[in-house]
């Protein structure tokens, strides 16, 4: 007789207990002088690929400073996450050299902080709606979008991370709550993010152009 549910079903990853509760309390809890990619990962478990993209969107999307090199530690995972959810994957796999990048204790503990009041105000916003855009094949088109906006946080563009990690965090949100409306908003922020980076792009090109003419 097959079993009446399946434990990854999509619907698994909601939770009575919120993101921002868990996270806090992991923070708080966690004892080690560093926290690596992997302590995150596991203290999650297999909540939903929107979790994991929502960890570690949340440092970029605060312009908070003193975290050298956040973005691409942050960024990989988030890279990595994105390609198996648009593959369509069930769990999360990371290599070993991104699972054991890490950042101080402190830094993550002061980050969570600053960054939980802001997320639990959001929680209180969200609720399902327009759910064509949050499951099925849904998952696998926004994961596509996601593998995009994650590239751009990997490179080193100054003031490049803000728009992309927002539009990620606003994608997996919506994910998580399945709240589609909270997908379009990070739709229309990724959008904007590859526009205002092109922008930044063609700039510093046309500025290497007019360099060169002056030099011949």
């Amino acid at each position: 007789m097959p079993p009446e549910h399946q434990p990854d079903e999509p619907r698994a990853r909601h939770s009575s207990v919120s993101l921002s509760s868990l996270l806090l309390s992991f923070a708080e809890n966690f004892s080690n002088e560093r926290v690596r990619v992997r302590d995150i990962t596991e203290s999650l478990g297999q909540r939903s690929f929107g979790f994991i993209l929502l960890i570690f969107a949340l440092p970029n999307s605060l312009p908070i400073i003193g975290i050298p090199g956040v973005s691409t530690i942050t960024g990989l995972p988030m890279l990595f996450v994105a390609v198996q959810m648009a593959l369509g994957q069930q769990k999360v796999y990371l290599p070993r050299w991104i699972a054991d990048s890490s950042l101080p204790t402190a830094s993550f503990q002061a980050l969570i902080r600053k960054v939980c009041p802001w997320l639990r105000r959001i929680e209180k916003l969200m609720k399902p709606r327009i759910t064509v855009l949050t499951q099925g094949n849904a998952e696998r088109w926004l994961g596509a979008f996601c593998v995009l906006l994650a590239f751009l946080l990997v490179l080193p563009i100054p003031l490049g991370n803000l728009l992309p990690a927002l539009g990620i965090l606003f994608i997996a949100l919506g994910l998580i709550e399945s709240d589609g409306v909270c997908v379009l908003v990070g739709l229309g922020i990724g959008i904007a993010a590859w526009f205002f980076l092109s922008g930044l792009v063609w700039i510093a090109v046309q500025t290497v152009i007019a360099m060169l003419d002056r030099l011949v």
